[in-house]
C-alpha cells in the first residue's frame, strides 16, 4: 500500500475511534439497555484505534 493511503486510513479509523469515544460517554445518560451500546462502542473503539495505530507504524516504517 502507499504511504498516503495508510495515513488516509489511520485518519478514518481515528475519526471513528473519536465518534466510539464521545458514543460511550453518551450512554452514561439514562437510557434503556445502555450496556450494550457501551459494549459496542468500546469494541469499535479499541478495534479503530489500534487499526489506526497499526495503519500509522506500517506508514511511518514502510517507505
Amino acid at each position: 500500500m502507499l504511504k498516503i493511503s495508510r495515513l488516509l486510513m489511520s485518519l478514518i479509523a481515528l475519526i471513528i475511534s473519536a465518534f466510539c469515544l464521545f458514543g460511550f460517554l453518551a450512554t452514561f445518560e439514562p437510557v434503556q439497555s445502555a450496556i450494550t451500546f457501551r459494549v459496542v462502542y468500546v469494541i469499535l473503539g479499541i478495534t479503530a484505534g489500534i487499526m489506526s495505530s497499526r495503519m500509522m507504524y506500517l506508514a511511518v516504517r514502510n517507505p
